[in-house]
């Protein structure tokens, strides 16, 4: 009875749960790096230091900024990229998990023997 229990709750609520806390990492990144605000301020001056005077320095500031926000942009996406694949396969290993001890099982009745 314990058995079915746990098999019921990994298989409905645990996977509910599990790839929710997927999704929630996910969005947390994304909002870290806030890849949407960094994308509608692209042009702004790098920490909105603006000189009041002089074109050039403007322009400076303006392109030291937007090579800021590239960098983090670019960043942002391999982290989220890369968090995802990570959680793709956390999700795979979390359903097969439980088929492990079987496996094991049946491969040791079939004399399978693996050497570490």
């Amino acid at each position: 009875m314990l058995v079915i229990s746990l098999l019921s709750w990994w298989y409905t609520d645990g996977w509910k749960t599990f790839t929710q806390e997927v999704v929630h990492g996910l969005r947390n990144t994304a909002d870290f790096f806030s890849i949407a605000s960094l994308l509608k301020t692209f042009f702004a001056p790098f920490r909105q230091i603006s000189a009041h005077e002089k074109f050039l320095d403007r322009l400076i500031s303006r392109i030291v900024g937007s090579v800021v926000r590239f960098l983090l942009i670019l960043f942002g996406t391999i982290v989220i990229i890369l968090g995802g694949a990570v959680g793709a396969v956390m999700m795979i290993l979390w359903f097969l998990l439980p088929l492990l001890p079987i496996a094991c099982v049946v491969l040791f009745m079939m004399g399978v023997v693996f050497y570490v």
